[in-house]
């Protein structure tokens, strides 16, 4: 069915929740016992308070706009943003208009750790952000992904919500892969839209990684600095704290990452490739390159083409 008939639909359905997170406005929770993680919608004209979970909340904005009040900091979450904010931080999403839909998932903090955190293991710069997240909560933090409204995650969304109203035995298992699948599908299609608030660090780095990302076949720190208007030093330190890597090796990743897409599905010449991600020398790609994947990229390319 499309969205429309999805959301008539849904809103003939209802929850039961327990008594108990009534007793605290504050704090609450309202992940069943034996569950892993749980679904809700949120709907329009509800008494909206700031509060915190014990748990990861996870807002997929399903359609129009919210206000999402993160510690002091307010802003309006659009359609398709995918917002996940850490355990035990103040915070609250209104609805700005009638016709608009919110799915919070309430994820365990044990779940969270144990059963998705492989997922984020890979070797890029996204996975490290996340980790870092995912290792700190005791800290106030939260990673926005704008989606800008994908079919798929829409689709896996749907999904995962209508899981609730199975009441079988399999209900969990099952809404763990769904919400599985949408973590995959966002990292491997939106790592570059990704938006992180840590106050500890007193700076936003998301237009930083952002820039980066974007520009880092020529893009040097000291360029770096002047653009963001931080010094040398202190843009280094940020770097360094919310990646665990200096800036030249957050570049290389990125020009090394590239370079392998290219020697994977293209038949440019070695030359041509090391100017392509930001080498003056060939010679200089294949030394950083041979040193990086411990083989050259004349090897590399054989061996990968080959399979």
């Amino acid at each position: 069915m499309d969205d429309d008939e999805f959301l008539k639909k849904i809103r003939t359905l209802y929850f039961r929740f327990p008594g108990n997170i009534l007793t605290n406005i504050e704090d609450f929770d309202v992940v069943p016992m034996n569950a892993d993680l749980t679904v809700i919608s949120q709907f329009w004209n509800i008494n909206t308070f700031i509060h915190m979970h014990d748990c990861f909340e996870i807002n997929y904005i399903f359609k129009g706009q919210c206000e999402f009040v993160f510690l002091d900091e307010k802003r309006i979450l659009k359609e398709g943003d995918f917002c996940i904010i850490s355990p035990f931080t103040n915070h609250s999403t209104r609805l700005l208009d009638p016709d608009s839909q919110i799915f919070p998932i309430l994820v365990k903090e044990q779940t969270f750790s144990k059963t998705f955190f492989p997922l984020l293991s890979n070797d890029d710069i996204l996975s490290h952000f996340f980790r870092k997240i995912l290792s700190n909560t005791d800290e106030p933090n939260y990673l926005l992904f704008q989606t800008s409204a994908s079919p798929d995650v829409r689709f896996l969304m749907k999904e995962l919500f209508l899981e609730n109203f199975q009441y079988d035995k399999y209900v969990n298992q099952s809404s763990v892969h769904w919400l599985s699948l949408l973590f995959v599908s966002i990292l491997r299609n939106y790592e570059t839209y990704s938006q992180f608030s840590s106050y500890n660090n007193g700076i936003a780095y998301a237009p930083i990684l952002r820039y980066i990302q974007s520009h880092y076949t020529t893009i040097t720190l000291s360029e770096l600095s002047k653009i963001f208007h931080y010094s040398v030093p202190y843009l280094s330190k940020i770097i360094k704290e919310t990646t665990d890597q200096s800036f030249s090796s957050v570049v290389r990743k990125l020009k090394m990452r590239a370079a392998v897409q290219l020697l994977e599905t293209t038949n440019d010449s070695i030359e041509k490739i090391a100017e392509d991600v930001g080498y003056n020398s060939s010679d200089h790609f294949y030394r950083v390159f041979t040193d990086y994947y411990g083989m050259s990229p004349t090897k590399y390319r054989k061996i990968h083409q080959e399979t």
